[in-house]
């Protein structure tokens, strides 16, 4: 308790530098948790953007049943294939009607028709986007061909390589910047706390020739500089939350995520405890370099 209240004391000896060290240490949590709150978003957009990624293979009417039937067992003989679903030509129609319900004018379009409009439709999804092509070259085949009238294809790969290459670029700029706020973290921390040991430079000296070991005197700002990590720590999961919090209806509306922020860092048990940690040994670099000077007294 008495190298607590010395930590403490330390800590309101020089409050506006302490509060200095505790915002810039803010900044440099608040920028990893944004980093780790990205990541974890960018992946949930990535596992959504896949499961979305289908191939959906319109038939021609009229067909032969048996090269339908062929194709279908082909399809779903392949490994690389997730889901796969036919609709008949009557199921296509219905599917159609109940899509476009509220549109009366495509309705009536459809009653003025006298037979069915619409083919057979496969709908085909994917365990991993770079397997569309093994798909399409077995629907591609001749034997196959006066079966199919359209592949309706939506380039999800592009769109994913395109989204991978603004996350690693916001990855990199994030932890350039963590980097930077860490450096200057110590060297803040290290001011502060040499301008407390530089106010008890006497008392310190009085210690040494008392007989006080370098680790009585080095321990009350070794806490101080714990301090600051402490309170950072508990400002940055207090905002990291009221943020998660506010945005997450946003969220889902916006991103159409099935995803649950708030209750993620929740459990996010590991990174809070990490965060705390890296905090305290960025705390302790600069206390123990700002008072290593007067241990030598």
């Amino acid at each position: 308790m008495r190298f607590l209240k010395l930590a403490i004391q330390n800590f309101f000896r020089n409050f506006w530098l302490s509060i200095t060290s505790i915002i810039i240490m803010l900044l440099m949590l608040f920028c990893l948790s944004l980093l780790y709150n990205f990541n974890v978003i960018g992946q949930q957009i990535m596992v959504s953007l896949k499961d979305k990624m289908d191939l959906g293979v319109y038939l021609n009417q009229n067909i032969d049943q048996n090269k339908t039937a062929l194709l279908i067992s082909e399809l779903e003989n392949m490994e690389e294939i997730k889901k796969l679903d036919f609709f008949s030509p009557e199921q296509s129609l219905e599917n159609f009607k109940d899509k476009h319900q509220n549109d009366s004018l495509i309705l009536r379009s459809l009653e003025t028709l006298n037979e069915n409009p619409f083919g057979g439709l496969i709908t085909i999804k994917f365990h991993n986007p770079t397997d569309y092509q093994k798909i399409i070259s077995v629907i591609e085949k001749p034997v196959y061909q006066s079966l199919i009238q359209e592949q309706n294809f939506y380039d999800y790969q592009n769109l994913i390589h395109d989204f991978n290459a603004i996350s690693q670029k916001i990855t990199q700029a994030g932890i350039s910047i963590s980097v930077l706020f860490s450096l200057i973290t110590v060297l803040v921390i290290f001011t502060t706390i040499k301008l407390g040991a530089l106010s008890r430079q006497k008392e310190i000296k009085i210690m040494r020739l008392v007989g006080a070991s370098a680790h009585a005197i080095r321990r009350p700002f070794l806490i101080e500089g714990g301090l600051y990590a402490g309170i950072s720590w508990i400002l940055n999961m207090g905002i990291i939350f009221s943020l998660a919090y506010f945005f997450q209806p946003r969220l889902q509306q916006f991103l159409e995520l099935n995803f649950n922020l708030f209750n993620y860092l929740k459990n996010a048990f590991y990174f809070w405890v990490g965060l705390l940690a890296f905090s305290l040994v960025i705390s302790l670099i600069g206390s123990g370099l700002a008072i290593k000077k007067y241990l030598k007294l």
